[in-house]
């Protein structure tokens, strides 16, 4: 059986109540429309239900812990494709073990959602180091990347505090998601207008590329250790490797 949800956080919670309430045992919970199917399967439609997902929610504070929410909505950011099924597994036994259970990693559905969990922190972390802001010609501070996962809502509160000052957008463009500061709150956004490369001030970029060169000591140059912290697959985005 394959459970279709809307992609949402609370269309997985939903999945999870129905799946609990009529006792079944899903083979997956999709993460949106996107899904093989093979003979013999059958599909059920999760309508994403705000209440259901409360209680989902709420059972999870009360009955495990705040912690586990953040484990789970991170592993659910992670976008992996059975993150919706090992979601639901994990909150059904941590429903009967309650805390203890994010201590129980020898069960698979229990470390799944730590790995998961962890590699979408660990990213998090990179990103607060390495995302480079471009200045447009209108004074508007631009930032793109493309993370394995989706995780501009858990970086953008980093940058509203450090760059509460000045207008900034962060524009995750394997999923045209973007986060727009206006000096006051952020708001996020997809579908919007893409933002041409002569917008960028051309001088700030020059500048950023001499403070790197300026900095950069040649005898000391490793670049093994340096795609260890800046893997490649990210340099494209970067205006220092750009040179």
């Amino acid at each position: 059986m394959i459970y279709v949800t809307d992609g949402s956080f609370e269309g997985i919670l939903t999945a999870v109540f129905e799946a609990y309430s009529n006792k079944e045992e899903p083979d997956t919970i999709t993460l949106g429309s996107d899904y093989q199917l093979s003979l013999g399967t059958e599909i059920r439609e999760i309508a994403t239900d705000a209440e259901k997902s409360d209680r989902v929610w709420r059972g999870i504070q009360s009955r495990i812990s705040e912690k586990c929410l953040e484990d789970l909505y991170r592993a659910y950011l992670s976008e992996h494709h059975q993150a919706g099924l090992y979601i639901y597994r994990y909150v059904r036994l941590g429903l009967k073990l309650g805390r203890k259970v994010e201590g129980y990693l020898q069960h698979p559905d229990v470390q799944a959602i730590h790995d998961l969990s962890r590699r979408v922190a660990s990213e998090v972390h990179l990103f607060l180091g390495l995302l480079r802001f471009r200045r447009l010609k209108n004074g508007i501070f631009y930032a793109c990347y493309e993370p394995d996962s989706n995780i501009t809502q858990l970086i953008a509160g980093h940058f509203a505090a450090r760059l509460s000052d000045q207008p900034w957008i962060i524009h995750d463009k394997k999923r045209d998601v973007l986060a727009l500061y206006n000096g006051v709150e952020v708001v996020f956004a997809t579908g919007l207008p893409p933002i041409a490369e002569e917008a960028c001030d051309e001088e700030y970029e020059a500048l950023w590329k001499q403070y790197f060169k300026a900095i950069a000591i040649e005898s000391r140059r490793n670049p093994k250790l340096q795609r260890s912290f800046m893997p490649a697959r990210y340099w494209k985005n970067l205006a220092e490797k750009q040179l």
